[in-house]
């Protein structure tokens, strides 16, 4: 946990609830902190959050710097405390906010998005107007962004209705830019398109939507995502191999038509249960850079980069959507090799859940923007040829 420096200004916002030394809601805060995910020193920290609930207002800076923290468990007992001091001072005639504090807090981005957005909420009780002058800047910020797309959106909505539609375009441009969920990317899309200002998705939030693909070969329960099949040694793509129930399995290449680059391969690959399938893709970088690898499937995926293991999830019963894992990567400046490892499970026990089987994966900066990666394999050529092959 961090404890930053503090100005002087703030200290008189800091002083302690009557009753308690400083040393004492020390040790309070330290008892909170020290709990874990498995519940050890829950007790400790039930008996120093009714502590903390008993001071008055003006401790909530020094309470909301402790509950800017990775451990959620801890945050969950110091909002404790927060919300019994917060439903108290609201509930009097003339609540006396840190409203200079909060507005701070809301506004630094190196805070956890939770406690920002906790900030706000609170600031709306006493500043309504500081959302509304504050959120339209905040396009680009990463727990704020969608608030501030859906707000755009408005705008040019706005304009359109009064016939303006050239600055209606460029905010809806403005949105599309900023857009990192599904459906405010795809609304922002389809008003440009309408407009006559088409975007293109995938590059924009650079997403890979050509594969070569192969599978299914066969792997009983959840053996799958431990077993090894040849592509992890090799990707040949001319081979053929022997595939579940003794059929001949080959590399082929598709694209996928969906707009955020989902692949289903319960379409591409066969309508299996308990298998496993792989995919290959050859992307150019322009330069030697870090990224972000974000990606989803169902049921669990394991990726390599150039032969080297990038992101690897076991977990099943996933559900694919956008941007479900993230992990640091480095691409190379140049052609980058991309395997990719989909295992399909058994039917899930209740009969009436699908037995999805699909992936998305795309790459990426660390605020979700394009980053110029472009896909070599499978090209336009082998895409047609395999639709001419299909055809014949």
């Amino acid at each position: 946990m961090r404890f930053p420096v503090v100005a002087p200004g703030l200290v008189a916002l800091l002083m302690m609830g009557p009753g308690l030394a400083a040393d004492e809601l020390d040790d309070a805060i330290r008892d909170v902190s020290q709990v874990s995910e498995n519940a050890d020193g829950s007790a400790a920290a039930a008996r120093a959050v009714q502590l903390l609930k008993q001071q008055q207002v003006d401790f909530l800076p020094r309470l909301m710097e402790a509950m800017d923290t990775d451990n959620i468990v801890a945050a969950n007992w110091y909002r404790q405390a927060y919300e019994t001091i917060v439903a108290r001072e609201l509930a009097g005639d003339d609540p006396q906010l840190p409203t200079d504090f909060l507005r701070t807090l809301v506004l630094d981005q190196q805070r956890q998005g939770r406690l920002r957005r906790l900030a706000w909420d609170l600031l709306d009780s006493v500043d309504p107007d500081f959302r509304q002058t504050h959120l339209k800047s905040l396009l680009a910020d990463p727990e704020f962004s969608s608030d501030a797309v859906a707000l755009t959106m408005q705008a040019a909505a706005r304009l359109l209705a009064d016939d303006k539609q050239l600055l209606a375009v460029e905010k809806y441009r403005q949105a599309f830019e900023a857009s990192r969920q599904s459906g405010q990317i795809i609304a922002a899309a389809d008003q440009l398109a309408r407009l006559e200002h088409p975007v293109d998705i995938i590059q924009h939030m650079g997403l890979l939507n050509r594969w070569y693909l192969l599978g299914p070969f066969d792997a009983p329960g959840f053996s799958g995502f431990k077993t090894s099949f040849p592509p992890q040694k090799k990707v040949d793509l001319a081979a053929q191999y022997d595939g579940k129930d003794g059929q001949q399995i080959r590399w082929r290449p598709v694209q996928t038509s969906d707009r955020l680059g989902q692949l289903n391969l319960i379409q591409e690959i066969a309508a299996v249960k308990e298998a496993v399938g792989y995919a290959y893709a050859e992307v150019h970088s322009p330069r030697t850079q870090a990224a972000e690898l974000r990606c989803g499937a169902d049921d669990n995926m394991t990726v390599w980069i150039n032969g080297t293991l990038a992101f690897s999830r076991g977990q099943w019963l996933n559900g694919t959507r956008l941007d479900r894992f993230s992990s640091p990567i480095q691409l190379r400046k140049g052609t980058n090799k991309i395997l990719i490892k989909i295992c399909q499970g058994p039917q899930h026990k209740n009969p009436a859940v699908p037995n999805n089987w699909s992936m998305q994966l795309r790459f990426c900066n660390a605020s979700g923007g394009s980053i110029g990666v472009k896909t070599l394999l499978p090209s336009a050529e082998d895409l047609a040829a395999a639709d001419k092959d299909g055809k014949e």
